[in-house]
């Protein structure tokens, strides 16, 4: 999955070549790169410009006022001009933080309709945070002018690779590249977690994009789904905790939380879309690493106590899955039955299931596993118990669930 470039020695993601192929096609789509905070999105833009054959023009609307439309005209023009100036067959323009101007999409309607006229070849790459991106713009203003490119946390064999980090060291602290080199001072790791990530986006991109009335509140329910991940937790149960807000205000921001790819309220499987829609969530973060800015055990601590291990290579296992789920489009959800009995994760696509049951060695009953296999039989495709009792995690983590949901032949 990964390369080293001889003149950078910089690691690329695969998202390099999606992007490389695509801009080298006719002019017939904007490129829109989608994801989190700290995932490489403007690594990628600096390792494509820096190899260009055709001349770009880089912007940022990081630090523009967040009305002015205008702008976005301006830098296009920009473009324009150059390509009149240097007679220039083609050009790329790409625009980073684009969501953080109101109205972008109509202005970037406008313009790149007008380029379609004119048959000028100017191609278009837009940067910007993840699902919120999608919900505000693309869909509505830009649709069918448009494809995604999605890049999410990254996965162990990247952090493998990249850094070394070992599986136990990835299934701590999670898949965040610029804090790598913290993992061996954890106290200067949180701190960083919460300076260059946490902060910034609770502060920053939420806010920016959503009115959020109570902020104090969004830092609390992120928090405390941060340490309940892979825990059932009812909203009541969670205003309990947080001793603060209302039940709807809480689901609200919980929404928000999934749509910025922090932690996601899972619902329960059931055939039954009304059993799913009054199940209690179980919570699950994106990436282990919120988990563990506010654990009380150690990473040593945390390895050396089986029953809080389990609980990390569930909550690492789930984080996967929920990265897995955005780029190929299944639903995650768990599954337990009236006696408590329980199936860690369920994988949805259409008809199909995955079932899935983490076991890091301790004596853990997986009869609910068991149990929900033989109940829904008939539309399992595939199951598996991933950690050392059945398949490996460094096996487990480079599954293709693209593949898998496409068999037709059902293993149990």
């Amino acid at each position: 999955m990964w390369t080293i470039t001889e003149e950078t020695n910089m690691y690329e993601r695969q998202h390099l070549q999606i992007l490389k192929s695509r801009i080298t096609e006719p002019r017939r789509a904007i490129q829109v790169i989608m994801g989190p905070r700290q995932v490489g999105k403007s690594t990628l833009i600096d390792q494509f410009t820096e190899k260009a054959d055709v001349p770009c023009s880089l912007f940022s609307a990081d630090g523009v006022g967040k009305n002015n439309t205008e702008w976005i005209s301006e830098k296009w023009h920009e473009a324009r001009t150059l390509m009149i100036l240097n007679k220039e067959p083609e050009r790329i323009l790409i625009i980073d933080e684009i969501q953080k101007i109101s109205l972008w999409s109509e202005v970037v309607k406008k313009e790149w309709d007008r380029d379609t006229r004119d048959k000028r070849n100017l191609k278009v790459i837009l940067l910007g945070s993840s699902r919120l991106l999608i919900q505000k713009g693309l869909e509505e203003t830009l649709a069918g002018r448009f494809e995604t490119i999605k890049m999410g946390y990254w996965e162990w064999p990247e952090m493998h690779d990249a850094f070394g980090l070992t599986m136990e060291e990835f299934v701590y602290f999670g898949g965040f590249p610029g804090l790598a080199p913290y993992i061996g001072d954890e106290e200067r790791w949180r701190d960083m977690m919460e300076d260059s990530i946490i902060n910034p986006i609770l502060t920053r991109d939420i806010l920016e994009i959503e009115e959020i009335r109570n902020p104090a509140l969004l830092r609390q329910v992120f928090e405390v789904a941060s340490i309940y991940s892979a825990h059932e937790l009812s909203m009541t149960k969670m205003q309990g905790v947080i001793n603060s807000g209302t039940v709807p205000t809480i689901g609200s921001y919980l929404k928000i939380l999934d749509e910025t790819m922090l932690v996601k309220p899972m619902l329960k499987y059931e055939p039954s879309a009304v059993g799913t829609r009054n199940s209690v969530p179980k919570l699950q973060t994106y990436n282990n690493a919120f988990k563990n800015r506010w654990n009380e055990h150690s990473f040593k601590e945390a390895m050396t106590n089986r029953t809080e291990w389990g609980r990390q290579v569930e909550s690492a296992i789930g984080a996967f899955l929920l990265g897995r789920s955005v780029t190929d489009k299944f639903d995650v959800m768990y599954w337990r039955n009236d006696k408590k009995k329980e199936c860690d994760y369920v994988l949805k696509k259409g008809e199909r299931l995955i079932a899935i049951e983490a076991k890091s060695g301790s004596a853990r009953n997986d009869s609910g596993y068991q149990e929900f296999k033989d109940k829904y039989k008939g539309s399992i495709v595939h199951s598996f118990i991933a950690g050392p009792e059945g398949l490996p995690l460094e096996d487990f983590f480079r599954l293709n669930f693209k593949e898998l949901f496409k068999q037709t032949e059902k293993i149990s």
